[in-house]
């Protein structure tokens, strides 16, 4: 619902009223085209860390009968750790998750990348961002005591 809250948010400032595609100024499409050029190329949202859980379907790491869906990928890195922005972009929302972190979200044309399990944020709501750029310090998990930041990636609302 975040993500099309977004949509729907920049839409009505362009005229729609879509909740599942945004709608583009020529600024937007060509930063969008640029993101796109670099799949599989994109940097680590962090400078050195280890994939715990993968996207999509995975085996549940307790109930070995079960599955879970991942919407992202949680990254373990070292304590203290900073996000970085895998792309330049503008930053759309930040979140307090309730009971949890915040979240950071960028914005790269019909792009969104999710920065979420912060202790601390160092940007802004509309502030634009550099590739590389640290947007805040990855949280450490009260359950298993480790640094992990949950990366998510969208285009429109697609994962």
């Amino acid at each position: 619902s975040i993500i099309a809250e977004a949509i729907a948010a920049n839409n009505k400032a362009e005229g729609s009223t879509s909740r599942s595609v945004f709608k583009l100024t020529p600024e937007a499409a060509a930063l969008a085209a640029d993101f796109e050029k670099n799949k599989g190329k994109l940097p680590w949202p962090v400078r050195t860390g280890t994939v715990v859980l993968r996207f999509g379907t995975q085996p549940h790491p307790i109930v070995k009968t079960a599955t879970m869906n991942s919407n992202g990928v949680r990254i373990a890195t070292d304590p203290g750790s900073k996000a970085r922005a895998v792309f330049g972009g503008t930053v759309s929302e930040i979140i307090a998750v309730k009971g949890s972190s915040l979240m950071v979200m960028v914005r790269h044309g019909d792009y969104i990348t999710i920065y979420n399990h912060l202790a601390s944020v160092d940007v802004r709501k509309g502030q634009e961002v550099a590739l590389g750029e640290e947007l805040g310090t990855v949280a450490i998990n009260k359950t298993d005591g480790r640094t992990t930041l949950y990366f998510v990636m969208y285009k429109n609302n697609q994962k």
